[in-house]
């Protein structure tokens, strides 16, 4: 008995042969349209471009000829002149002639039209203007012959002329009649090979398919048994012994299932793990107790111990912020340099990081935690009794860095964000909202303990003619140096705050409007000579000073009195220190 034929051949085959007659088509199709579009196209446009060349020709030369007739007939220049003009008409004319009529059959009467053209306008025409009026009839008789000389080369061009482009149209239906039969004929012959291979794969694969859906039906009711033989195709016969082999596998498969649904049961208590500590985490934004949370999770799903370590913040070096043996840790109790040890490289690189015992390292695995592209920390897991930190464990361990990491990053910008909200950021001052905390805080410690205080406001003299001159880029440098006099002038528990615009405000708490008074005066002496240039004085400041409860009984007045103290500083000439009164 023969082997039985693989289906891949049958199909490769029938494809093969489809693909040829279809290639055939296409490849005739293509020259044909390639050809016309090269050859024949181009061909029959130079000749009718040619042919109407002639025609123009023809026309210019008769106009002409009848203009200049008339000149010898009437003697008037009127003429003349109109014949002159068309000259470049019959030039134009007989250059598109030479240019598109060169086929060999009609080129040479091209030229001999040319000449007798040529004949008449040097014989007749140029030497019309030059003929005495006795000789007018013998020199019309001239033009006579050698009109008729052109009129005879004309004709003959022009039927040469037709000539071929009928033989080129006749050319053209040629080729396309035998192309479309040479078509129909492989047409023809691709459906019959098409027909009969449609034929052998019913008999090779449909019903052998057949049989062997029977089968899988059974197998999927829970028949365990082989598929009866088929015949067909090879690959039919493998999948049937595919089939026997599988209904083997899946008895086997029966006690792999409850291994794995035990398997699965850690999986699911891990990711509840993940998903308890991202609930955790989810709300808060405290740094500490994110970072708690996250160690408290690694450690159920790696039964291990396990450290957290953050990136300082000029990315120089790790700190380790907890540890599951020890709790969290003071900043800085302990640090790793980067692309150092397992911690450092996976820090380093942003890649998961292996410890090698062999060389002095510690039997852990780092997993960095990543936001964007940057890494803001490690997380190190130590293996446990039960083996490595790796696979299914390792993976939670990961999306937990990943959650923690944004839990981490989000805490960290609210805290920013705080910041930025009671801090100008130009001057690096507290601001105007700072202030008023800071001031009613102080206000009631005064109170509480009948303390003085005191508050100093300073406004910059002429500062928008400042900015005006040298414009606000350099207004801001101005306004950052003036906030540096300021910070390395107050003493420990005197706080400077930009006010808003140009003018600062000091708090000065346990200390009376005289000790203020000095201090105002201290900080206007140091503004004056920073902002002195030679005998150019580019900068001053005028200062209010108030005092409670001398001045005023809360926050708000005194801050009103030490604000018409200043300007009673401006109208007094400013660069100077009023005080309340």
């Amino acid at each position: 008995m023969a082997p039985p034929q693989r289906l891949v051949t049958e199909v490769e085959r029938l494809g093969a042969i489809v693909s040829v007659a279809a290639l055939v088509i296409v490849v005739i199709t293509v020259g044909r349209l390639s050809y016309s579009a090269l050859v024949t196209v181009p061909a029959g446009d130079e000749l009718r471009v040619g042919l109407l060349a002639l025609e123009d020709a023809q026309d210019a030369v008769m106009g002409t000829d009848s203009l200049l007739r008339a000149y010898l007939a009437t003697g008037d220049p009127y003429f003349v002149d109109r014949a002159t003009e068309r000259a470049p008409e019959i030039a134009a004319a007989e250059g598109a002639m030479l240019a598109n009529l060169d086929l060999p059959g009609v080129f040479p009467r091209v030229l001999e039209l040319v000449a007798a053209q040529r004949d008449w306008q040097a014989g007749w025409v140029g030497q019309v203007a030059s003929v005495p009026p006795q000789d007018v009839a013998a020199f019309v008789a001239r033009g006579d012959a050698l009109m008729r000389d052109y009129r005879a080369a004309s004709t003959a061009a022009r039927s040469a002329l037709l000539d071929a482009i009928e033989s080129l149209d006749g050319s053209v239906r040629l080729l396309q009649r035998s192309l479309i039969v040479v078509t129909a004929l492989v047409a023809g012959a691709a459906l019959m090979v098409a027909l009969r291979g449609r034929r052998r794969l019913l008999e090779h694969v449909v019903a052998p398919v057949d049989g062997l859906l029977a089968s899988v039906r059974g197998i999927g009711e829970g028949r365990l048994t082989p598929p009866e033989p088929v015949s067909g195709s090879a690959e039919l016969v493998a999948l049937r012994d595919g089939l026997a082999q599988m209904t083997i596998a899946l008895r086997g498969q029966h006690e792999e299932t409850a291994a794995q649904a035990e398997r699965l049961q850690v999986r699911t208590e891990r990711l509840r793990t993940i998903l308890i500590m991202t609930r955790e985490i989810a709300g808060s934004l405290n740094t500490r107790y994110v970072i708690d949370a996250t160690v408290q999770a690694a450690v159920a799903v790696t039964d291990g111990r396990v450290l957290l370590w953050l990136v300082l913040e000029d990315g120089s070096a790790l700190e380790l912020a907890h540890d599951s043996d020890r709790g969290q840790l003071s900043p800085m109790e302990e640090d790793c340099p980067l692309a150092v040890g397992v911690v450092g490289r996976s820090a380093r690189y942003g890649q998961i990081s292996r410890g090698d015992p062999e060389a002095g390292e510690d039997p852990a695995v780092a997993v960095p935690m990543v936001v964007g592209a940057r890494v803001i920390g490690v997380v190190e897991c130590w293996d446990s009794p039960d083996g490595e930190v790796d696979g299914q464990r390792l993976s939670s361990v990961e999306m937990l860095a990943t959650l923690a990491g944004s839990a981490i990053e989000a805490s960290r910008l609210h805290a920013a964000t705080e910041r930025l909200s009671e801090f100008d950021p130009l001057t690096q001052l507290a601001n105007r909202r700072r202030l008023g905390v800071d001031l009613d805080r102080a206000v009631a410690d005064a109170k509480r303990h009948s303390s003085p205080m005191s508050m100093i406001i300073l406004d910059l003299d002429h500062f928008k003619e400042l900015n005006d001159r040298y414009g606000h880029q350099q207004g801001d440098v101005v306004l950052q140096e003036v906030a540096a006099v300021l910070r390395g002038a107050v003493r420990d528990g005197q706080t400077a705050y930009r006010w808003g615009g140009e003018e600062f405000a000091v708090l000065v708490p346990h200390r009376g409007p005289d000790d203020a008074v000095t201090l105002a005066e201290r900080l206007r002496v140091r503004v004056e000579e920073d902002f002195r240039r030679g005998d150019k004085q580019l900068l001053t400041a005028s200062f209010g000073v108030a005092g409670l409860p001398e001045h005023a009984g809360d926050g708000e007045a005194l801050l009103s009195e030490a604000d018409r103290a200043l300007y009673a500083a401006k109208n007094a000439g400013r660069n100077r220190v009023e005080r309340a009164g």
